[in-house]
């Protein structure tokens, strides 16, 4: 009994340290103020009040003194992560505040992405640092394993509980609230009171789950006996899908433009459910004749799968350049091919005589620690995958491979401070006589801009433009209308021949003797207020009436 106290007061412990840094987190966001106005600050504690607990909760099997060491360990890891995420964030910290708007927590890409992705980390690496004895030996392995099922388990149990708790409060708040007592509906609408109780349900729904440990070997053994009944139908669809390619060809699946993501996803499903039946290789129970070959085929067929997934991925590589997208699915090829390399070897083994499952620990190992190191060196800044992508897609642009408005996009939307920093270049380059240079120096300068133009400067640019017929009078009402239009700012109004070349036509008697107006742009953008006709109402206020539609060719092309 002294024992169960005792661990439930440690995870009510992790469950305060969470609550108060998840809560001063939102209020501070809330207010505006630090750290919620610096991403270096923000973002690794946030990674922090994630990573920590979970790391806890995944080291159960750990002593109390080491659990605390490893948690801390890992937690310190996630922070020096999240200052590298912090540092390289959207808005760097050299710019002057306010400038693009300024880092926000509503970027919430910034750090819950990173935080998600370091706590399959965590979720990998803590048991196994948890169980580590002395020299490893195959029993540490099947620990390992039978942990991570273990902590899966848990974690659902808790979300489930956590679930099912604020269910039951919304539920009976309703109820209230229909008698007009609104207390309970109050204060659940209150941060203070709604943050922490979350954290503290849910760690300790974790304590009540980990001395319950009977519910979850339970439900490991009847995951494993549902997994081995499913896996021989997930095997002869896999056999059947590569069987189908002699008849269909590759073409349909290259044309979908995300083959690579359906294969990861079924390979990811197949291996899972393999493990899961073998409790990772661990276990090798006897088979019927057909069913060991039907096995065989099944994982001899997630090999080609792979490959094929892979040069779908490279297809897009080379199309469109790296992302910082495309860089993680290239790690997470990397894993499920080593997995996939592994069930094909042991395949091969298990076809000449040998043990089924043999060589599957070999091959999942390996996979936990490709997909470790990559995970630490990609978010961590070795090879920071918006960082690279910057460089592709600079590279694909000096080759005529990437337009300048699409560069500028991808620099300010997915470069984060790297893309940011290439903007800034691009601005002070040297442009005299370079029109392309001049160019984008505009397209940057109305980037960085953030379209934080006052309506003076969006008038101006509408006064600016061209009119036809020539001579054309714009009237005031009109020109204000417009000059609250942001989209303006996208047009080039001295060069007539760039695709982004806007006009203002003018046709005489459109409604009755009424004149109306259309903003026009040569590359056929509908999007306001480009191709929208403009009519004065009644109180003489210009309003859009009308659209002209967008022309096709032959082709259909706008």
């Amino acid at each position: 009994m002294k024992s169960f106290d005792r661990i439930s007061s440690l995870h009510m412990m992790v469950g305060v340290l969470q609550a108060i840094l998840a809560y001063g987190l939102f209020q501070s966001a809330e207010l505006e103020v630090w750290p919620a106005t610096h991403a270096a600050a923000y973002v690794p504690l946030f990674m922090l009040m994630v990573a920590l607990p979970l790391a806890f909760y995944c080291a159960s099997e750990a002593a109390a003194v080491r659990r605390w060491l490893l948690s801390l360990g890992l937690g310190l890891l996630a922070t020096l992560i999240g200052l590298h995420q912090g540092l390289t964030a959207g808005v760097s910290l050299w710019q002057p505040e306010g400038y693009l708007g300024g880092w926000s927590p509503g970027r919430v890409g910034d750090y819950l992405q990173p935080a998600l992705i370091f706590s399959l980390l965590v979720f990998l690496v803590a048991p196994a640092v948890a169980l580590i004895r002395g020299r490893p030996q195959s029993t540490d392995y099947q620990r390992w394993i039978d942990a991570l099922h273990h902590n899966a388990l848990v974690l659902l149990q808790a979300a489930l509980v956590l679930g099912l708790f604020w269910g039951l409060l919304y539920s009976a708040a309703g109820l209230f609230k229909l008698v007009g007592l609104d207390l309970l509906h109050d204060l659940i609408e209150q941060s203070w009171f709604s943050i922490p109780l979350i954290t503290l349900v849910f760690s300790h729904a974790v304590s009540v789950a980990v001395r319950t440990r009977g519910v979850a070997e339970f439900l490991t053994g009847r995951a494993r006996q549902l997994c081995g009944w499913l896996y021989p139908l997930a095997a002869l669809l896999a056999v059947g899908f590569v069987l189908s390619w002699g008849v269909q060809g590759l073409a349909g699946l290259f044309d979908s433009g995300h083959a690579a993501h359906l294969l990861f996803w079924f390979v990811t499903l197949n291996l899972l459910l393999i493990n899961l039946a073998s409790r990772g290789g661990a276990e090798h129970g006897v088979q019927a004749v057909w069913l060991h070959w039907v096995m065989v085929a099944g994982k001899l067929a997630l090999l080609p799968m792979m490959a094929v997934a892979g040069y779908a991925l490279w297809l897009r590589l080379a199309q469109y350049g790296l992302t910082p997208e495309r860089i993680w699915a290239l790690l997470v090829w990397l894993v499920l091919s080593v997995m996939a390399l592994g069930t094909a070897l042991d395949a091969l083994s298990s076809a000449r005589g040998s043990t089924p499952n043999r060589l599957l620990p070999f091959s999942n190992v390996a996979a936990a620690v490709l997909a470790g190191l990559g995970i630490v060196l990609l978010l961590g800044g070795p090879i920071d995958p918006r960082r690279l992508s910057v460089e592709s897609q600079l590279l694909r642009h000096e080759t005529n491979r990437l337009s300048d408005d699409a560069l500028i996009d991808f620099l300010r939307y997915q470069g984060d401070g790297y893309g940011l920093e290439v903007l800034t270049d691009l601005t002070r380059a040297d442009t005299d006589g370079d029109k392309q240079a001049q160019r984008l120096a505009l397209l940057a300068r109305k980037a960085l801009a953030g379209r934080r133009e006052g309506s003076a400067t969006l008038l101006d640019q509408v006064k600016d433009l061209p009119r036809f017929p020539s001579g054309s009078v714009l009237p005031t009402g009109l020109a204000q209308a417009l000059g609250r239009e942001s989209g303006v700012l996208s047009c080039n109004s001295q060069q007539l021949d760039l695709p982004d070349a806007c006009l203002i036509w003018a046709l005489p008697d459109f409604a009755g003797e009424q004149t109306a107006y259309i903003v026009l742009r040569r590359d056929g953008d509908s999007e306001m207020p480009f191709g929208r006709i403009w009519l004065p109402d009644a109180d003489g206020n210009w309003v859009v009436s009308g659209d002209v539609g967008r022309a096709q060719d032959a082709n259909g092309c706008p």
